[in-house]
């Protein structure tokens, strides 16, 4: 029989179908333990067959169907019913979860020194179709530090989304992309020595990447969610370039727009300020440490910053090369290679710079949260 009458867009959607041999059962687990609707049921005198719907999640109650137990996961923000388990009649089972993600919480782990040399590097394939080379070490759930690759030119396989983070910030040291971000206007190039302070929230896309793109990145936590806003199209109509998103406002700079300034008294060293500090509210920042001369007179960095516990710091050479001390021995610093402190900074722990060529320049990126 063909239908006279054109079925609501909820009985119409994709569904999962769930087997259920006692229908009435089955139906009033549904409908009066979890709450969801009847979007359509058939027929109506001895039904065995009902399409419902919670939020956006619709399944098919079939009494015919010989199927598996579904499992089904509800997220909830009350706290006293994460963790709850229930069964149907029909074995669907149901797992009650934490709506908004709880992020496990660093250990008090002892500072460590991490070396990363470019000629170990362990890549893998990320989303999107880029790859990802972490820069610290083992993972470390509360921060992460990447060199992020994309070979080649041409259009990216991204599409409107935003991070669940408290501090991300991102510099291009080859090739270049196009971005868009929500209300900044334009897509813009992203271009070599480059840097962005990537506010929690904001929606973004990546549509284009150049002469092999490469990235520096760093976020905190490492574990946070990627979300997709399907609803928004960018660029957006709205220009607020002083946003703030959460406390943070989107910053795109060139080293050619930083304050330059001697770095730590050196005579051979120069540091360039980036904007990332103010834009983050000062829990984060970049600089970009530079030689103008070769050096042979030691110096050792200073990453006491006032009263505040630094999280995490790391250098990361983008050209020349130096030889550092630590831990009692020495290390050739080149192009590629990265030191951190993923666990905090501690004095005992502190590298020293032997020499550097005039070509030296590093990264240098802190994070006070």
């Amino acid at each position: 029989m063909q239908s006279t009458v054109d079925a609501n867009l909820e009985a119409k959607s994709i569904r999962s179908i769930v087997a259920a041999p006692d229908f009435q059962s089955g139906l009033n687990f549904f409908v009066n333990t979890l709450e969801f609707r009847i979007a359509m049921i058939s027929p109506a005198d001895d039904p065995d067959y009902a399409v419902l719907t919670r939020e956006q999640f619709t399944i098919a109650l079939d009494k015919k169907a010989e199927s598996p137990p579904l499992l089904i996961e509800i997220p909830v923000e009350d706290q006293s019913l994460v963790g709850t388990n229930l069964v149907g009649p029909n074995g669907t089972r149901v797992n009650y979860v934490l709506a908004n993600r709880n992020y496990k919480q660093r250990e008090n782990r002892e500072p460590i020194i991490n070396l990363s040399l470019s000629e170990n590097a362990d890549w893998v394939h990320g989303r999107a179709g880029m790859s990802y080379r972490s820069l610290i070490g083992a993972h470390n759930e509360m921060l992460i530090a990447s060199q992020i690759r994309i070979e080649g030119s041409g259009k990216v396989k991204d599409w409107v989304h935003y991070h669940d983070v408290s501090f991300q910030t991102l510099i291009c040291i080859n090739g270049a992309a196009k971005l868009v971000y929500e209300d900044q206007g334009e897509p813009f190039l992203f271009e070599k020595g480059d840097y962005i302070l990537q506010p929690p929230g904001i929606r973004h896309q990546v549509l284009e990447s150049f002469n092999d793109l490469e990235v520096v990145e760093f976020t905190s936590p490492s574990d946070h969610a990627t979300f997709s806003d399907f609803g928004m199209k960018l660029p957006n109509s709205v220009e607020k370039e002083q946003r703030y998103f959460l406390g943070q406002h989107f910053s795109h700079s060139s080293s050619e727009s930083c304050e330059e300034m001697v770095y730590q008294k050196s005579d051979s060293l120069n540091v360039y300020m980036t904007p990332i500090a103010a834009a983050s509210g000062n829990i984060g920042w970049v600089n970009k440490i530079c030689g103008h001369k070769g050096s042979e007179k030691k110096l050792t960095p200073s990453f006491e910053i006032s009263e505040n516990k630094l999280s995490f710091i790391m250098w990361f050479v983008t050209d020349g090369s130096a030889e550092i001390e630590v831990g009692g021995r020495k290390e050739t610093f080149k192009t590629g290679d990265a030191i951190s402190y993923p666990y905090g900074f501690h004095p005992s722990l502190q590298f020293s710079i032997a020499k550097h060529d005039s070509q030296f320049q590093v990264l240098e990126i802190g994070f006070l949260g």
